[in-house]
Parts: C-alpha cells; sequence; structure tokens
C-alpha cells in the first residue's frame, strides 16, 4: 500500500471519529476558555497544610515567588497542591493554555503551634466545655509614592537707568530712587534644598534652580484580637497627645487628650456552620506636625486617620478586603513674566515651573479564626526579643566585636 492510501484512510478515520464525538466535547476547550476566572486576590494556607486548587483547563505550568515559604504541585492536568511549608508570604503563578501571562494570587502561610499547646482536639464549635471565642487578624498596608520636579531661573540686572528684577532678587526692603538705580545690590539667595548654576559677571547675575525628586513610604500594621462571640473587645497601641482647650471668658487653659496610634473594635458573633458575622471597626493615626496649628504660643500636632467601621460575614479562615483606597494627586503650578515667558526656549529664563504627584494605594484586610486556650503548661513559643533579654556584653566585645546585626538575635512573630 502506498502513502497515498495510506493518508486517505487516515483523513477517513479521523473524519468518523470527530463525527462521533459529542458536540459539548467538540467545544469544551473553547468553553472553558471563556469561563476562566481569575485566582483570589488572596490564598491562605495553614504551616504543614495542604490544599486543593481545580482550574476549569488544563494547567501547563506553575511557580511561586519563595519555595522556602510555600510549594505547588501539578496534580493532574486541572488542579494543583499548595502546600505551606514556613510562615510568610509568596506569589503564586498560574499558567493555561488560555493565555500567554499567568494568572497571580498572593499566598499567606500562617505558623501552627506544636500539639501540646492546643488544649482540646476538637474545634472550638464542636467542644461544649469550651465557650467560643474568635480571634481576628486585621492587615493594614499603605503604600504612598511621590514626584517632585521643579525648575526655574532667577535674574537680577542693572545698568544705569534700567533694572530688571525676577521675584525674590531684590533684597527686603529696597526702594528705589531717581538716578539711584545703578546702587542696588542683587540679592539671589542660594537654595541649598535645590541645585544651583550661577552666571553673570558686572552688572547682571543670573542663577538657575533645578529640582527633581522622588519619595517612597510604605506602612503595615497587622493588630490582632481575641473576643467571646457576641462580645465587644477594643485594642490600641499608640499614646495620647495633649491638646490645649483655652476657657471661654478667661486666660485659663484646660488639657485635653487624644488618642492615636493603632486602633481595633471589633464585635464577633458566631451564626452557625462556623460562619462569624463580624462588626469590626479598625484605625490607624498618626501626628502630623506639618498641619497642626499653634495656640497660645503652644504648637499642637494635626492627626493624620485611616478608620472603617463596617459589618460583614465570613468561614473560619476566610479574609475579606473591607476597605481600599487608590489616590492620585496631581499639582502644577508656573509663575512667569507676562508675554516674555510664553517666548519658546528663551521663556525659560522667565519663569519658574514645579510639577508635584502623590499617589496613596490604601488596604484593610480582616481574617477571623475560631481559637482556643492553650493547654495547661504548654511550652510557649520563644517570645519577641527574648535571646536578648539578658544581652550585657563586656567592653571588649562591645568596642572590637558588635557591629549591631541584632535581626538574627531579635526574633518575633514578625520574622
Amino acid at each position: 500500500m502506498n502513502s497515498d492510501c495510506v493518508q486517505v484512510l487516515r483523513r477517513v478515520a479521523w473524519t468518523l471519529i470527530v463525527a462521533g464525538l459529542p458536540t459539548g466535547m467538540a467545544m469544551a476547550a473553547s468553553n472553558n476558555c471563556a469561563g476562566l476566572q481569575p485566582l483570589p486576590s488572596t490564598v491562605e494556607v495553614g504551616e504543614g497544610q495542604q490544599t486543593i486548587m481545580h482550574s476549569p483547563v488544563a494547567i501547563t505550568r506553575l511557580a511561586v515567588g519563595d519555595p522556602k515559604i510555600a510549594d505547588v504541585y501539578l496534580n493532574g492536568r486541572d488542579s494543583y497542591l499548595l502546600t505551606g511549608i514556613a510562615p510568610g508570604a509568596t506569589s503564586l503563578m498560574v499558567w493555561t493554555a488560555c493565555d500567554k501571562e499567568p494568572r497571580q494570587s498572593m499566598v499567606f502561610v500562617q505558623g501552627k503551634g506544636p500539639h501540646s499547646m492546643v488544649s482540646s482536639l476538637l474545634p472550638p464549635s464542636e467542644d461544649p466545655s469550651l465557650p467560643s471565642q474568635v480571634q481576628t487578624d486585621i492587615r493594614f498596608v499603605e503604600v504612598s509614592r511621590t514626584k517632585l520636579k521643579e525648575a526655574g531661573t532667577s535674574i537680577f540686572g542693572k545698568s544705569g537707568n534700567f533694572l530688571f528684577s525676577s521675584p525674590g532678587t531684590a533684597p527686603l526692603g529696597t526702594t528705589v530712587t531717581p538716578g539711584n538705580i545703578g546702587g542696588v545690590r542683587p540679592n539671589i539667595p542660594l537654595n541649598n534644598g535645590m541645585f544651583n548654576i550661577g552666571i553673570g559677571g558686572g552688572n547682571v547675575l543670573g542663577l538657575i534652580n533645578a529640582l527633581e525628586g522622588s519619595g517612597f513610604a510604605y506602612t503595615l500594621a497587622r493588630p490582632s484580637l481575641v473576643a467571646l462571640s457576641g462580645q465587644s473587645a477594643s485594642f490600641l497601641a499608640g499614646g495620647e497627645v495633649p491638646i490645649p482647650v483655652p476657657s471661654s471668658g478667661s486666660d485659663s487653659i484646660t488639657i485635653q487628650y487624644k488618642e492615636f496610634g493603632i486602633r481595633l473594635t471589633l464585635t464577633p458573633t458566631i451564626v452557625g456552620n462556623d460562619r462569624i458575622a463580624l462588626k469590626v471597626a479598625p484605625e490607624v493615626s498618626e501626628l502630623d506636625f506639618t498641619n497642626g496649628i499653634t495656640v497660645n504660643d503652644i504648637s499642637v500636632p494635626a492627626l493624620v486617620v485611616r478608620r472603617t467601621d463596617t459589618s460583614i460575614s465570613l468561614a473560619d479562615g476566610e479574609s475579606f478586603v473591607i476597605s481600599g483606597l487608590i489616590s492620585t494627586t496631581n499639582t502644577t503650578a508656573v509663575n512667569k513674566f507676562p508675554g516674555l515667558g510664553d517666548i519658546p526656549i528663551l521663556g525659560a529664563f522667565f519663569r519658574d515651573s514645579s510639577i508635584r504627584r502623590e499617589e496613596k494605594e490604601l488596604l484593610m484586610i480582616v481574617t477571623p479564626h475560631l481559637v482556643q486556650p492553650l493547654a495547661v503548661n504548654a511550652k510557649l513559643p520563644v517570645l519577641p526579643g527574648e535571646p536578648l533579654r539578658n544581652y550585657d556584653p563586656n567592653w571588649f566585645r562591645l568596642y572590637f566585636l558588635e557591629n549591631g546585626n541584632y535581626d538574627q538575635a531579635s526574633s518575633g512573630l514578625s520574622q
């Protein structure tokens, strides 16, 4: 049988196979791709525990950012097994045949204590001897980025009966009288917060000011609070700032105190089937001296506050983004000499320009857990800073050997 006959038989057989396939199977791939959803933004798994994740389409590749925190294994073609290795956070990426770019998610691995630390092997909701207790974890994350650009020119020139002065270059309190223009001395201050380039001699002096800067700020707060089901609890880590309050009709001043810091107020209620109804009000505040005021010669700082107050329902270990904010502010200012500042190229010597951009991203994430107390005489984990509790080096070690690296010695929950 020659090759042409073989090719004809193969085509006939393939036609019969395709004709016998159900219509649903023939359209499975396209339908599954159309229904492919993004991965959940966060996935939580306990240390030493595993969870199975399913995909409606075949998985081609898996990857995690830090294999020391979590590991992932392909389980068949359309599911994978996620294993918690050590407490921490890492990224998870999943590739499929439907998209060239991977779907991404953040994996949070929660630590666990030894079995001797648990007073009962039953879950709290199933142990009739213990009241139901809920531990609520709040993750507060704020990222702030700033960008600043400034460019300007200061020029002072005089000759005979002519004088030209840009803003800020004339000496304070200067007056010009007839015939005395040539006696005016320029006052162009150097700006130590910017780059300065000076040009001039004789009767003309020019100074170019230029600055470009950017900043980045990251804030993370993770307060946790345990409360009985149906009972309220509050938590504050911060302080109190004294606020002077003048009395009306007299010169006396009274002091009132305003709390600031990391505050958490919540009321958890177990409604059945390990479902938790949670009323939560987290707040993070800090002192702001730049926007403060002065009362009777006393400087009083302002407060920068981020707070939310809401009620949600979650299962044990589930997470919810209860509030979020993306804010962008652009500020532009141009000061110029009328007419001359509009001239192309040369107009740059007769104007000052500045651009300021601020970007903020804010997230508040809540995660409730059903918990139990530690067993009697259970071995507690290492407390934060315990290795440094009795740290007292001698003079020789302090002078020659101490390098200030306390990161490894000062263990804690955040480590």
